[in-house]
């Protein structure tokens, strides 16, 4: 008896269960109320489960059906999944043109352009693919600077490469040294020492590596150099010829030269001029210059709290060389000797080296300005010891014994100290992780430097005995220009 009253007890607490699972069958669940948020791009629980109880039962219209229908259906977010063969049809119907200009997964991203193609068997190549897609913004923000590094990233490359453009002075060298007509007949100044100064901005290169040297710190070689200026000027004499016709016969009676060279004083001393150097026909006057620098430095860099600024300190050896040569050339008449019959001429060439090498230290100062692009401005100053050697060669017609042609060589040296100042204002643009694009003004100046533009060794080259050797004399030496290059990191 107690058995049979348990078994209808627990009979009827079943038909309770169930009923209870029939009433709350049309229970619709507030998922917004619990906090549930859908994905971006996917459907909302409501919408999934009407698509899929209408996809199931009524094949309708539902948001997911419509993504489920293949190519021609719309693809929405989820993009067609069928299977479109390549002759453009889901299962044989319709084409790509449902998926939008992208084309659907399934066709490989095609669209329906690929038929239009003449090249590519309809398949679709690049070119024929790339109809409709030319975004002008997306070009545009191609341009913009890299700028995933951050703001405060640290200024570093490992290597850089700039082509230099570089000019320099002449060491102030206005000299004149040839005037047309003698110091005593209203002489007219036809040829100075600058006249032959290359002031044109020259090409050279910079190559410099950095290397890793503890926290914030690095080693960095560098080389500067290569630029070589060069120029001539000349002036030539106003000859005079006189035509005699005579007998039928046109002769030439008289040719002179009316040019006069600083050395005799413009004829002054001896009185109307050298045999060699004076009443000459042509005059002229060359100069060769090279520039190169070597730097071997540590660097230790820092970056302020607010990454706008940053900036970093510098100590090492610094080696310039700059070597200047300078050639004045005069040539007469041929009209030499007792018959008559040998050139007048006078060359002289004078080549300056110097080698300068010393201790250095600078700072810079970065500002951020977006990520991916800083500004800067770099000084650097070194003091040097500057060993300057000389060699003078002058060859003329009447400088041997007897007043015939001959060569003296002067060599000569001198050792000075003197102060550099280095001075960059520079611009970089990172395009990638591993490239940036960099642009600089460059300023470089040195005191107490020699030129060849000196004509002293030649000044007594006519007295006989001893040749006295002048004081070698030095001025500035100004380099400035630009530079564009680009810096790596590995």
């Amino acid at each position: 008896m107690r058995h049979a009253f348990l078994a209808i007890l627990a009979l009827a607490s079943l038909q309770s269960s169930v009923n209870a699972q029939v009433q709350n069958a049309g229970f619709e669940a507030d998922y917004e109320a619990s906090g549930f948020v859908a994905p971006a791009g996917m459907p909302s629980p409501e919408e999934y489960y009407s698509a899929v109880e209408q996809a199931s039962f009524f094949g309708g219209n539902g948001p997911l059906a419509s993504q489920m229908q293949g190519c021609e259906g719309g693809c929405g977010a989820m993009g067609c999944n069928g299977d479109c063969d390549m002759s453009g049809g889901y299962y044989g119907e319709g084409g790509c043109g449902g998926c939008g200009a992208e084309g659907c997964q399934s066709c490989g991203g095609l669209n329906n352009y690929r038929f239009m193609c003449l090249f590519c068997r309809g398949e679709g190549c690049s070119v024929c693919q790339s109809i409709g897609r030319v975004n002008v913004l997306a070009c545009l923000r191609s341009l913009l600077p890299y700028s995933e590094a951050g703001l405060c990233a640290q200024r570093w490359y490992d290597v850089s490469a700039d082509a230099m453009f570089l000019g320099r002075n002449s060491g102030g060298l206005n000299q004149v040294l040839t005037t047309r007509g003698r110091f005593d007949q209203n002489p007219v100044a036809v040829l100075r020492a600058s006249d032959a100064e290359d002031d044109d901005l020259e090409a050279g290169v910079r190559l410099s590596a950095a290397f890793i040297f503890g926290a914030g710190g690095n080693v960095e070689l560098t080389y500067l150099g290569g630029q070589e200026w060069e120029d001539t000027a000349i002036a030539r004499t106003n000859t005079t010829t006189t035509i005699v016709t005579g007998m039928g016969v046109n002769q030439i009676t008289s040719v002179d030269g009316d040019l006069f060279s600083v050395l005799s004083g413009f004829g002054a001393n001896p009185l109307n001029g050298q045999d060699d150097t004076d009443r000459s026909l042509s005059q002229s006057v060359r100069t060769y210059s090279t520039f190169h620098s070597a730097e071997v430095n540590y660097r230790r860099r820092t970056v302020e709290q607010f990454c706008r600024f940053q900036g970093s300190w510098l100590v090492g050896l610094r080696y310039l060389r700059f070597d200047d040569d300078f050639g004045y050339f005069i040539r007469g008449a041929d009209d030499n000797t007792a018959a008559g019959n040998l050139p007048r001429f006078f060359d002289y060439n004078n080549g300056v080296d110097n080698k300068m090498f010393g201790a250095q230290g600078g700072f810079d100062v970065w500002w951020n300005v977006i990520a991916g692009v800083n500004l800067g401005l770099g000084v650097k100053g070194a003091w040097l010891d500057n060993n300057i050697d000389r060699h003078s060669l002058v060859n003329s017609n009447s400088i041997g014994p007897g007043a015939t042609p001959g060569t003296l060589i002067i060599e000569d040296g001198i050792n000075k100290s003197t102060f550099m100042t280095e001075l960059e204002a520079t611009l970089l643009y990172r395009i990638s992780h591993s490239w940036t694009l960099k642009s600089q003004y460059y300023f470089l100046t040195v005191e107490d430097v020699a030129f060849g533009a000196d004509l002293s060794p030649a000044q007594n080259v006519y007295s006989q005995g001893t040749i006295p050797i002048s004081p070698i004399a030095t001025d500035s030496l100004n380099i400035q220009g630009v530079a564009l290059g680009a810096e790596y990191i590995w």
